[in-house]
């Protein structure tokens, strides 16, 4: 009985690669090395702006940029994609392999650490929400950075070990479809108590509303916002690897057919433009951003 190979002599083999016509490999690395460019750029700039804005809450704003330096990551992640397609089109099947581990442990790294960071953006904004006064003593700085490096040395972690065991796979499968239902109950516990807060100020009078509540509910609608837009944006991009993945990775590993290989990396392609699509969304959704952003092109 043949044993299996790994995962890397597979996607660099030359019966599976020359089977994939040339024109999808470079199709397929030239639209990943257009988003691998703006989405440095553009998360760069958006970490430029971050760093100068200092009206943002602290907290909050690392998170964010934790969110864009994971974005910021993928951009150089999809060059080492790049690479390996290049290799493979020059017959340099070694090469390939490194490409190909590289991009594996960067890819399964970055896309956990947005996954968790996202999971937990959405746990801040309803414990700002539930705790009150109390919320600025809870959500330190501190716990943050905690939280984040943790983020990141579990995703590298789980990266490594997904290589080494493909067991670990199915965990960190189960690890990312966690991330989206805690946001998803956060939001939802969210949605519901802003519902019976409008429910509650209608009861107090116009100008008690005005003086008291009117502007930081505002204010924390548009936090909501701009985390729910962000959540939507990642679910739009990964739902269609989510979905065809589970079938076109053992298709391809068992019988090294190509039929799903372009399909299959579409889908990857479309995962890593959430990281192009992001540092728009920063700049739509929140105006300190937007404002800096502009000021940095004026100054130019």
């Amino acid at each position: 009985m043949e044993t299996p190979q790994p995962f890397a002599n597979i996607y660099c083999s030359q019966e599976l690669t020359t089977q994939i016509l040339d024109s999808h490999i470079i199709c397929l690395s030239v639209i990943n090395t257009l988003l691998a460019i703006t989405a440095i750029v553009g998360n760069i700039l958006i970490l430029i702006a971050l760093h100068r804005e200092t009206s943002l809450h602290l907290p909050s704003k690392a998170l964010i940029r934790n969110l864009v330096v994971s974005d910021l990551c993928v951009g150089f992640v999809e060059f080492l994609l790049v690479g390996k397609w290049i290799s493979i089109l020059q017959g340099q099947w070694q090469i390939c392999h490194y490409f190909y581990l590289a991009y594996k442990i960067g890819a399964s790294t970055s896309i956990s650490v947005s996954l968790s960071t996202l999971a937990v953006i959405s746990v801040e904004r309803l414990l700002a929400l539930l705790l009150g006064l109390k919320y600025r003593q809870v959500v330190t700085l501190r716990r943050v950075y905690v939280i984040a490096i943790a983020a990141w040395v579990l995703g590298v972690g789980n990266a490594i070990l997904a290589m080494l065991n493909p067991d670990v796979k199915i965990a960190s499968a189960t690890g990312s479809i966690m991330c989206l239902i805690t946001a998803f109950f956060c939001y939802t516990g969210v949605f519901f108590r802003i519902r019976r807060h409008q429910t509650q100020v209608h009861r107090i009078t116009r100008e008690q509303e005005n003086q008291t509540s009117a502007f930081d509910i505002s204010r924390y609608r548009k936090t909501v916002s701009t985390a729910l837009w962000l959540q939507l944006a990642l679910v739009v991009c990964y739902f269609p690897h989510m979905l065809l993945a589970p079938f076109a990775y053992p298709e391809i590993e068992k019988t090294l057919s190509s039929a799903l290989y372009f399909p299959l990396f579409f889908t990857i392609t479309l995962m890593f433009f959430n990281s192009t699509l992001n540092p728009i969304l920063y700049c739509w959704k929140i105006k300190e951003v937007r404002g800096t952003v502009k000021d940095m092109f004026s100054c130019s």
